[in-house]
């Protein structure tokens, strides 16, 4: 019967009793051939009929926008007592002409993550409806960016750099390499008037886990573009706040105050009553008498703790009962977590969370839960972790593929327990989980990696568990998680060599590998070696890794000519120029020799020895004669360079070789300023690079490129004859549309003003000349930082003796007139009492 009405929905399969197991559960053979393919083909075929993947793939900045705008919602979803709050920053939001940013600051737990979230939905919303002023045509575009809520959010490079992304700041072919140029991009956005409307909102700044704190806010301008709105959240006196407050233009600040007694009551109502639970009037007293209760994230947990206190006839013994501190709350939690859900696991889960570098998977969770005979450190563990940092003591522990996961009937109540606690990522499914709030990081350190009075150091404990980790991922073949974990917990440990394996590891060079800048692996490698030979260590043991490559017959002579190339941009990346250069010969060679000089791949090596020898010469501060030994191969290369990259087609392909060529012009007229040689004399140099500069002009014309086109019309005056008409005309039309297309502040703005500055000095205008140099040097300030080695440049500059004088007598010349002007107003008093 059931046959003929679901026909080929009934499927037969074949098994027999295989016995009873030492659990007393029945076995059986051969369900695997049919009974359990078929059921998970089933299910496969149903989840993707009804929840079909899509059919094209997100780039990282919009995956990371999703999820972010997940974490957006969830938070900013129940925000209450805080109304006057949400229309102080609506009227922000709304002003007209704002040229300054706003911050929100309180301490842990006052709920300054869900007035953010709250603030971004509404504003999101308000955009879409056209409801904030000043949108124009374009209407307002709203980033947010909530640190810590998301993997990878703490990284301040890829913030940035996902914020001149949306903002069509940028393209693939123009992303700043490192955090420094995105920094100084994002800064000159940020105060260009010709930036669409835009209100940037970002969560716990302090979190970044950027190395510089300088660096911290130098994308954020110090004034802000009339169409720009920024609103930071963060606790009040940490490094960032202390920076802005310093600030000549200091911030709007909105302080999260403590919840008023209405907020409180409020908020608990709500939330019990979620579970159809209250409290009586005497009960809510007892709680809101506790001074803790201002802070809701306390207030928060105390009605999570009392919403599952099973003897109702007893909750006002547990409201008295409940630890009056935000920490000490948690603790009490954590202490009754352990005696009544999974003790050791629970433990376990939370200090295993804590140490993760990112949060964890739930099924690397369970597997590393799985080996109860090693859940726990013991003394005697904690004891030998300083001394064997080094060491490898996996051979006393069971190895991951060894061991099963936890089951969940064991992980079920831990789960429970800590479910309001945890938040996974996102909605991406994947499962990880982190806690839901810096205060409980706080906790559990303070609960479980106890320190010695003023102790830095990780304590031993904690090292157990930065073990535990280690020897999990350093056997994981999920390489992505590998690269987001193990360098962690490596470097805590001090595992010099394990890392230095990871690093050279070519699934994870690929993966940490940029080919304009490698941040993280050279921050690694840096961190790994902590000394000041770093760059020569890596090298060698790159080297030592091309040469086991190359060893291995498998290995194509296509694989091993990209190799050589990506090693040689990495150690040209560390700053060593001729290594580098070294290393691409073997790259080229192979290309030339055995691959017939590929065109696609001979541009990208010629461009990149041309960039090499750009590089070093970039380290010269004046121009010498000497220099001419790197400017011939730099010249070479980029003709070379030039002549296959014009036959290619692409708007990529564009823009690089508009880019070659401002750089090859450059390096011809600096080969004029060294005298030239018999093969190229300074006039056939300046010749052929006004040709190549014009091709330029025209091509970021043609791509639409404002700001490279600024660029190469300034390059375009340096070639003109010094201090003429001619020069200074190209400086002013650069100057003004570099001010278009960056505004005031930026790399480039700082560049022109230098030229103009040196044109005058040619021209022996040494007042103009020193104006120059002082709006030179504000702007330097603005995008570098005070002391960053170009702003040093500027104070150089001007304290030269000639700018010296020029200052003073610039100063004697206002106390004249202002002398002058008090005597006119003195004779205008005069006559008017005549008058009279």
């Amino acid at each position: 019967m059931l046959k003929s009405k679901l026909g080929k929905r009934v499927v037969w399969y074949d098994c027999e009793f295989a016995g009873i197991d030492d659990d007393g559960k029945v076995e059986f053979n051969g369900l695997q051939e049919v009974f359990s393919k078929k059921i998970f083909d089933f299910f496969k075929e149903r989840i993707e009929e009804q929840y079909p993947m899509p059919d094209y793939n997100l780039d990282p900045y919009q995956q990371a926008r999703e999820a972010h705008e997940a974490f957006m919602k969830s938070r900013g979803a129940t925000v209450l007592g805080r109304n006057n709050m949400l229309e102080t920053i609506k009227e922000y939001v709304e002003e007209i002409g704002n040229d300054r940013a706003l911050i929100i600051t309180g301490g842990a737990g006052t709920g300054k993550s869900s007035i953010t979230a709250r603030t971004a939905d509404v504003a999101q919303l308000m955009a879409a409806n056209n409801q904030i002023p000043g949108g124009g045509s374009q209407g307002w575009h709203v980033f947010y960016h909530f640190v810590g809520a998301v993997p990878g959010s703490t990284d301040l490079e890829q913030c940035i750099k996902r914020l001149l992304k949306e903002l069509n700041a940028v393209n693939d072919a123009t992303m700043p390499k490192n955090l420094e140029v995105a920094c100084q991009t994002a800064c000159s956005v940020l105060s260009n008037t010709n930036t669409r409307p835009c209100l940037i909102i970002v969560d716990a700044l302090n979190q970044f886990d950027d190395d510089k704190s300088t660096t911290l806010l130098s994308w954020l301008p110090r004034k802000l573009a009339p169409q720009v709105r920024v609103i930071l959240s963060m606790i009040d006196n940490t490094p960032p706040h202390k920076l802005l407050k310093e600030r000549a233009i200091q911030p709007k600040e909105i302080f999260v105050t403590p919840l008023d007694m209405e907020a409180r009551k409020e908020i608990v109502t709500e939330m019990l009553g979620r579970y159809n639970k209250k409290l009586d009037e005497k009960q809510m007293t007892s709680l809101l008498a506790k001074e803790s209760s201002q802070n809701p994230l306390w207030l928060a947990i105390a009605c999570e703790e009392l919403r599952v206190y099973g003897l109702f006839e007893r909750i006002t013994d547990k409201i008295n009962s409940l630890a009056d501190g935000l920490l000490d709350l948690l603790e009490q939690v954590f202490t009754r977590f352990e005696a009544e859900n999974g003790g050791r696991l629970l433990v376990g889960t939370l200090c295993l969370l804590e140490t993760s570098a990112t949060g964890l998977l739930e099924t690397e969770l369970l597997q590393i839960l799985g080996d109860e005979d090693n859940l726990m450190p013991s003394d005697k563990d904690a004891d030998t972790e300083k001394g064997e940092k080094d060491k490898d003591k996996g051979e006393r522990e069971k190895k991951s593929k060894d061991i099963g996961p936890l089951i969940p009937a064991k992980w079920a109540p831990v789960y429970r327990a800590l479910r309001p606690f945890l938040r996974p990522f996102g909605d991406s499914g994947e499962g990880r989980l982190d806690f839901y709030h810096r205060a409980l990081s706080k906790a559990v350190r303070k609960k479980y990696f106890p320190k010695t009075d003023g102790a830095e150091e990780i304590c031993d404990y904690q090292l157990w568990w930065h073990r535990k980790l280690a020897d999990y991922f350093f056997d994981s073949e999920h390489v992505h998680r590998k690269v987001e974990e193990l360098p962690t917990h490596l470097l805590a440990l001090g595992s010099v060599d394990k890392l230095q394996v990871l690093l050279t590891d070519w699934e994870v060079f690929d993966i940490l590998y940029n080919e304009e800048y490698s941040t993280l692996l050279l921050k690694y490698w840096r961190q790994v070696l902590n000394n000041d030979n770093w760059q020569e260590t890596m090298e060698m043991k790159y080297r030592e890794c091309l040469k086991n490559l190359e060893q291995n017959e498998s290995t194509t002579k296509e694989q091993m000519a990209l190799r050589y190339e990506q090693v040689a941009r990495v150690v040209m990346q560390s700053g060593r120029h001729m290594e580098a250069y070294s290393l691409l010969e073997n790259s080229m060679n192979i290309e030339m020799s055995e691959l017939g000089g590929r065109p696609v791949r001979m541009v990208e090596l010629y461009n990149l020895a041309g960039t090499i020898y750009d590089e070093k010469l970039k380290l010269y501060e004046y121009v010498d004669p000497g220099q001419i030994r790197e400017l011939k191969p730099a010249i070479d290369y980029c003709r070379k360079s030039i002549a296959i990259r014009e036959h290619l087609d692409g708007e990529i392909q564009k823009y690089k070789l508009g880019k070659t060529l401002i750089q090859l012009s450059f390096n011809l007229q600096a080969w004029m300023e060294c005298g030239g040689d018999n093969s190229l004399n300074g006039e056939e140099a300046i010749e052929e690079a006004k040709k190549h500069i014009d091709r330029a002009i025209n091509i970021f014309k043609e791509v639409g490129s404002d700001g490279h086109l600024a660029d190469a019309i300034m390059t375009k005056a340096v070639l003109e004859e010094r201090g003429s008409e001619q020069q200074e005309k190209f400086y002013s039309e650069a100057e003004e549309m570099c001010l278009q297309a960056y505004g005031d502040y930026s790399v480039l703005t700082s560049r022109i003003l230098l030229n103009k500055g040196i044109m005058y000095e040619d021209k022996r205008n040494y007042v103009k000349a020193y104006e120059y140099f002082i709006k030179w040097q504000d702007v330097c300030v603005e995008v570098f930082g005070y002391h960053h080695p170009r702003t040093q440049r500027c104070r150089n500059c001007l304290a030269e003796a000639r700018y010296v004088r020029v200052k003073q007598h610039l100063e004697q010349r206002a106390a004249q007139q202002q002398e002058q002007d008090n005597a006119d107003f003195d004779d205008d008093d005069d006559e008017s009492d005549e008058d009279y």
